[in-house]
């Protein structure tokens, strides 16, 4: 399978773990500082984080003695303790129940909080609080949390702020007042005088419920018996160790209930059984009562002798009474007419006696008429005084019927009764004896109700908690936040940082940096030098120049030399063409002080192949004149258009001459090569400053001419991609005789990192 030519730059690349540590220490400064600002950050938080303690507390069950499962034996026993972890890991959820955490939020107010107002955190006060303060009822359903801040005011008077809404802002301590929420009340505790500003918190049940729920955890430990740990994570250890022995205190209560339960479902039954049985004593000793009532009896067979008797009696009576009703009706019907009634009938006295007058008055007044005649003033009134009394006497026989009538129906109901009761007798003897039996019955289960109920009692006596606190709850220490991990982390953050911000930045580099890299892109040549960089605005060796700048172009032209000799050029004279990629990598700061160097020794031509965009001129003083003159010209010799550098009396110079609009045609031309020719012969160095490759095409016809070719890379300038165009280059012209020099080098980018030019002064720059 064939790699990809990044895969082969990769593996051409060899990995220097000096040099990589390396790359990152020169920014030793910026990951320092950044350490250290971590560290300070790391203080600050440390300074201004409230601290979170752990509070712990331990309970132990005990195990059932409970046989075959049976916790009640004849109402008289009751099991105890647990079955095992099973039924222990049960319990986790019932200790922290809502309804049992809710009891503790009563029991400890948890519904309110006093927290000192501090410039930037706030510490909850809990017992050292000056306030106490409560929530008497809640208006609001959607009311879960509000703080004010509470300021004192005048005398016995204090201000709330920084919350909700208000109709108004000034209170009196100890009185219930009214907030959006519902109603609270807040007051100096004893023996407090004043107090400062500070925050109060009040929260509904639910949300300190929802809250104890996350921060309470239950752990069961392994291997331990049956033990359960509560543990808590608080600010106020106070605080948390209160309401761990709150909870297993009302656990213990709960418990208490839960394991006296079956006992209590008993007692409760016993006491419903009974209280059945006592209703159901009533009901029957009621329905006795009624029966009795209804049938009116006290003693059957007597009622029975009793009640044949009265009806014979009844019967007489009835007769007698029909005749006398008969008679009254008799009397009534012809008492409308003026005659003589009868009397002594045995009717009633009153009505015997209006009859015996009236009588009477008629038999005067009819004597009176023999005598004297119906207007006689007697026998008027007679007569007024008989018609009176005959009515008299319709309206008391009228009465004497209704009463006769009244009188004979209560006989006749009576007789009817006696005779009901007569016939009745033998069915109420049996429901009777049917009602007493159901008495003795229930009478005899009550009473043994009664007794099981005491010996449940017995048991229901036993109060001993369900699980013993070994360890009342006690404050481990702080644990968050942890110091020590902390600073560490940041301190380990701060180094990291700056590190990832690095290899980011070098990730994302696509620049050529050092000869290890150019030697990955581009195997199999030759990179004779590294040039260090050089800040100064002319860079170029000077006279007994001795920097690492200098230095580096000697190591340049030795390398120069031990190439062309093996190359064995003719008459020692060779022609170095010197180029690049792109513009601004260096080449004619290369071919410059490439030449300077070689002029030592020997005599050096620098030509400015460069037509397009000449260069030679920021370090020479230019003449007008060059090479594009002659070569247009009809010279035939050049020697008039070569001038001094006068940097060095063995380097002349052949600037390249006026712009010319084809500067490719020009190179190309014939008189170019012959003029080379002839130059060989009076400069043993010849340096050809060309064009770009990459731009232009001038510089592929001074390839030919060449017995050396310098390509120049610029280290932190060059594209990656511009080697991959230099190496197709270099195939694709078959191009043997290339070497390559990296210009512009760091010394943390270099070989020797900053060890390199030892024994020489160094010289900080920069390279153009």
């Amino acid at each position: 399978m064939e790699l990809t030519s990044g895969q082969m730059v990769a593996k051409r690349q060899r990995f220097n773990l000096k040099k990589e540590i390396l790359k990152y220490l020169r920014f030793w400064y910026w990951i320092i500082l950044s350490m250290l600002l971590f560290f300070i950050g790391a203080k600050l938080y440390l300074r201004y984080t409230t601290p979170q303690y752990l509070s712990k507390t331990t309970l132990q069950f005990p195990l059932s003695q409970t046989k075959n499962g049976v916790p009640l034996t004849d109402l008289t026993t009751l099991g105890n303790g647990l079955g095992g972890d099973v039924e222990l890991q049960g319990e986790t959820t019932a200790i922290l129940s809502k309804p049992l955490l809710a009891k503790v939020t009563h029991a400890l107010n948890l519904n309110v909080s006093f927290f000192g107002i501090g410039a930037i955190k706030e510490d909850e006060l809990y017992t050292a609080s000056p306030l106490v303060g409560k929530i008497i009822s809640v208006s609001s359903l959607r009311f879960s949390y509000v703080s004010y801040v509470i300021s004192p005011s005048d005398h016995g008077f204090y201000e709330l702020s920084e919350g909700p809404l208000l109709n108004k802002s000034k209170f009196k301590l100890g009185d219930v007042i009214t907030l959006p929420f519902g109603k609270v009340m807040i007051d100096l505790k004893k023996n407090e005088k004043s107090f400062e500003p500070i925050r109060i918190v009040f929260r509904s049940t639910k949300n300190v419920v929802s809250d104890l729920e996350q921060s309470v955890s239950v752990v069961l430990p392994p291997d331990k018996g049956l033990l359960m740990e509560l543990s808590m994570k608080g600010s106020v250890p106070a605080k948390s160790e209160d309401i761990l022995n709150t909870i297993t205190g009302q656990y213990n209560i709960e418990g208490v209930k839960d394991r006296n339960l079956e006992a209590q479902n008993t007692q409760d039954f016993i006491n419903g059984r009974l209280q059945i049985i006592s209703e159901d004593l009533a009901g029957i000793e009621g329905e006795k009562e009624v029966f009795k009532r209804n049938n009116k009896i006290t003693d059957l067979d007597v009622q029975t002798n009793l009640a044949v008797n009265n009806s014979n009696d009844n019967i007489k009576q009835l007769v007698n009474y029909s005749t006398q009703l008969d008679l009254i009706n008799s009397i009534y019907a012809v008492s409308s007419q003026e005659r003589l009634l009868p009397s002594n009938m045995g009717l009633s006295t009153v009505t015997e006696e209006y009859l015996t007058r009236y009588n009477n008055m008629l038999l005067t007044r009819d004597k009176t008429l023999k005598q004297a005649t119906a207007q006689n003033p007697s026998v008027v009134q007679l007569n007024r005084d008989i018609n009176e009394l005959r009515n008299l006497i319709r309206d008391n026989l009228m009465e004497s019927k209704a009463s006769l009538q009244v009188q004979i129906a209560q006989l006749k109901s009576q007789l009817n009764s006696d005779q009901v009761k007569i016939y009745n007798f033998p069915r109420q003897e049996r429901i009777f004896r049917g009602i007493e039996r159901q008495q003795n019955l229930k009478e005899q289960l009550y009473l043994y109700l009664l007794q099981k109920r005491e010996e449940n009692a017995i048991t229901l006596a036993v109060t001993a908690p369900k699980a013993k606190i070994l360890n009342p709850a006690y404050t481990i220490g702080i644990i968050s936040p942890k110091q020590q991990q902390i600073i560490f982390g940041a301190l380990l953050a701060g180094f990291l940082l700056p590190i990832f911000v690095l290899y980011g930045k070098y990730a994302s580099d696509n620049k050529v940096h050092t000869k290890d890299q150019l030697q990955a892109h581009i195997p199999n040549v030759a990179i004779i030098a590294e040039i260090p960089t050089n800040l100064s605005e002319l860079p170029i060796i000077k006279k007994n120049d001795f920097t690492v700048f200098a230095e580096s172009f000697r190591i340049l032209t030795s390398n120069l030399k031990f190439i062309l000799k093996s190359k064995e050029e003719v008459n020692n004279s060779a022609v170095i063409l010197v180029t690049s990629s792109i513009k601004g990598e260096g080449k004619t700061t290369v071919a410059v002080n490439t030449a300077l160097t070689l002029a030592g020794a020997s005599n050096v031509l620098l030509i400015g192949a460069d037509i397009r965009n000449p260069q030679l001129h920021r370090f020479v003083n230019e003449h007008k004149i060059g090479l594009t003159d002659y070569l247009i010209s009809d010279d035939s010799i050049v020697d008039s258009y070569i001038k001094s550098s006068n940097l060095h009396p063995n380097l002349d110079v052949l600037f390249s001459g006026a712009i010319a609009p084809n500067p490719n045609d020009l190179l190309d031309m014939k008189k170019f090569d012959d003029m080379i020719l002839s130059l060989k012969n009076k400069y043993s160095y010849i340096i050809l400053d060309s064009a770009p490759v990459m731009l232009v095409s001038d510089t592929l016809h001074l390839t030919e001419v060449s017995d050396l070719i310098l390509y120049v890379v610029k280290s932190n300038y060059t594209d990656t991609e511009m080697l991959d165009f230099a190496r197709e280059y270099q195939t694709f012209h078959n191009i043997r005789n290339i070497s390559f020099v990296l210009n512009n080098v760091k010394p943390e980018d270099s070989r020797y990192g900053n060890k390199y030019g030892y024994g020489y002064y160094s010289h900080s720059a920069g390279n153009d």
